[in-house]
């Protein structure tokens, strides 16, 4: 910002002509319920010049899209499973973030967030952790 170059300028341009035609996008608020649940979601060594995966997850209140996340995670990851946890870390961290910041609105939540995710492994990987005392 302090000594910007004509690329700068160029960078500048492109992103105030995206915004100028994309005026009419948005994202609906709906009525309805206000139950809480995320999408979570990876893409194992996405890249193919570094094999870094990709991590994404949206969370929904009711119907409404309330938060989103996608990110090149910053390590290689050995397996699916290990990506897809990371991806649920990940959602679970924001869920925990909205939850307080809903009962800040004093709507707290007595039922527990689900969160949705494709990959068996990853799911029996979370409950071995969420259940140690539990046989399975």
């Amino acid at each position: 910002m302090h000594n910007p170059t004509n690329s700068d300028y160029h960078s500048l341009k492109c992103l105030l002509r995206y915004v100028q035609g994309t005026l009419h996008y948005g994202l609906p608020i709906t009525k309805g319920g206000l139950q809480l649940f995320t999408y979570a979601d990876a893409d194992w060594a996405a890249d193919s010049t570094d094999r870094k995966s990709v991590t994404s997850f949206c969370t929904f209140l009711g119907m409404t899209l309330i938060s989103w996340f996608i990110k090149k995670q910053s390590t290689v990851a050995k397996s699916s499973t290990e990506v897809e946890y990371r991806s649920r870390a990940y959602a679970i961290f924001d869920v925990l973030w909205v939850r307080r910041f809903v009962a800040e609105f004093q709507l707290p939540r007595h039922s527990p967030t689900t969160i949705f995710c494709d990959n068996t492994s990853a799911i029996a990987l979370a409950n071995i952790f969420s259940c140690p005392n539990q046989t399975h």
